[in-house]
Parts: C-alpha cells; structure tokens; sequence
C-alpha cells in the first residue's frame, strides 16, 4: 500500500527580472512549515515543493500526472488567479501550468469569483455559509503598510463598510477539497492576503483552530493585526485577535482521520474552540459520542443504499 504524499505548492518570491530565480526562494515556507505537522498526523509524508515559476521558452511543463489521488497539494499563498486581470501592483506572477488551472478553475473558483491582491470576491454559495461572510462577499484590501479592508460590502443588499482611515482588521481563509478535481488529489489551501497574515493564520490553524482541519470545505476568519516591532519568534501571532465568521458543514464523513484521543493537541484545540473554562476530558466523551452516532448513521446510510440497488 503507498504511502500518502503531500506537496507544498509555491510561488517564487519577488525579485529582479534579469536575475534567476532559485527553488530556495519560495514564498511562505514558514507558514506551511506550521501545517507540516497536522499532514504528517494523518499519514502524509512531506514529497517536496511545486515550484510556480512564471512560463518562459526554456521551462519544461509541469507533469500533474505524478499526483496520486492519495496525494494532497498544499497551498499557503493567495493564489494569484485573477492578479493579471486586476493589474495590482503587488500581484503574483502565475506559472500557467495545466495543474495551476485546475486548482484555479475547480475547487478554488467554487468559492472566489475573483482572487486578487486588491480584491476578493466570493461566489453566492460562500457567501451563503454565513451573515458575517455575506456581509463581506466582496472586499476590498489595502496594498500599503499591511492588507487590512479599504472597504466590505454586499452585492445582494448593496451594504458597504468603507474604512476612510486603515483599521488592523483584515480577512484569512481555509479551504478543504477530498479532490481538487475529480480523481485527482486533495487540496488544503490556508492564506491570508499578505505574508504576515498568512505566517499568522496557519500559526493559529496549527495551534488554537486545529479542529478546522479537514473538517470543513471552507472557512473565513477576521484577523485584528496589532503592529510588528521586529519580532524574533512567533509569538507575536497569539496577540492577534482572530474571529471565526463562517464554517461551512462538511459534506461528506470521508477524508484524513484523526482520533482526539490519541493527540491531545486537538483535543486542547477543542477545549480553546468551546471556551477556555472547557474540561478536555469532557469534550473527548462528546466527541466518542457523536462519532458513534454518526458512524450509526453512516451504517444506516449505506444499508439503505445497497437495498436500493439491490432492488
């Protein structure tokens, strides 16, 4: 039996157009480096980087034919699917592979109809998850001194917040497909809209929203940025105040499994998750109960649908 992979899928970080550009220089290694540890839990092994380098004559293309559909391709940068588009001035350069297209076209363009540095707008089915997400269906980013909202509002209702002065409050988002695209492999995509916050949310995804992991398709936080003084370490994140405005309800019971009991890490993760006065060992029982009852309905599920072919 093969083992599971999983692959860091990177873009190059900036530099000089007349100067190469070397697989070292990859964006947001840090930040995926905090989710490293979650994938090796449930059973991945680290494959190596993809490297997105914008296409040239000399490039050879990308054989997306290597990819298992027991693999899982890890993305913990903005992708830049409509940065070309937009025309910002901070936008990612796109490598135009055939596997970049189908991570863009597939399960990331069922939640953004548009991804860029400047601007995001979520697709209705997103922005259904949640009031709070409906509310900031579309968004608008500062490009300057962080990425904080220039502006959110609504489509629907015609809502806007408009921010004359900059506010640290900014937005990050987690999303989970069993198959980025039919057969294909998984996709876990965690990003803020700018470095820092990216580093900042996987640190909070790895540590204080580790149960997010896996069990959603899509999840949308608000980060409260306090000023950077030259940190040293990490823990400058766990003074960012981070809000959780929508989880969407998993769809189906399949994907990497992870027992609580046996990694009580998640199972603090619960606890922070419920509220910080929450008995860890209580939560565990809730837990052993509703996976019993799901598994119940699980089995009932598929009793009922063998009778139905049967039939």
């Amino acid at each position: 039996m093969s083992q599971r992979r999983f692959f860091h899928f990177a873009y190059l970080t900036p530099g000089r157009d007349d100067r190469p550009r070397y697989p070292f220089q990859l964006r947001d290694g840090p930040a995926a480096l905090f989710l490293f540890e979650a994938l090796s839990e449930r059973g991945y092994r680290y494959a190596g980087p993809i490297v997105n380098r914008p296409p040239g004559p000399d490039m050879p293309p990308f054989d997306d034919s290597v990819l298992r559909e027991t693999d899982l391709v890890l993305l913990t940068t903005r992708p830049p699917m409509d940065d070309l588009e937009v025309g910002d001035k901070k936008s990612i350069p796109r490598s135009h592979t055939k596997l970049e297209e189908k991570l863009f076209e597939g399960s990331l363009r069922e939640r953004f109809k548009r991804c860029a540095r400047s601007e995001i707008v979520l697709t209705e089915e997103t922005a259904a998850i949640s009031e709070e997400i409906a509310k900031r269906q579309s968004m608008i980013f500062r490009q300057n001194l962080g990425a904080s909202y220039h502006a959110y509002g609504s489509p629907v209702s015609g809502e806007w917040r408009r921010f004359k002065k900059p506010e640290p409050l900014t937005a990050a988002f987690l999303l989970y497909a069993e198959h980025a695209w039919p057969q294909g492999p998984a996709l876990l995509a965690a990003f803020g809209m700018g470095g820092n916050e990216t580093l900042v949310w996987c640190h909070q995804l790895a540590t204080r929203f580790q149960h997010l992991l896996f069990t959603t398709p899509f999840a949308m936080a608000e980060l409260r940025t306090t000023p950077l003084a030259d940190p040293t370490s990490i823990h400058f994140a766990d003074n960012w105040e981070v809000t959780l405005l929508g989880v969407a309800p998993r769809p189906s019971p399949r994907g990497p499994q992870l027992h609580p009991r046996r990694h009580p890490r998640l199972a603090a993760s619960y606890a922070r998750a419920f509220g910080r006065g929450a008995d860890a060992s209580e939560l565990l029982k809730r837990i052993g109960d509703l996976k019993r009852q799901l598994d119940a309905i699980d089995a009932i599920d598929t009793t009922d649908a063998i009778k139905e072919r049967a039939a």
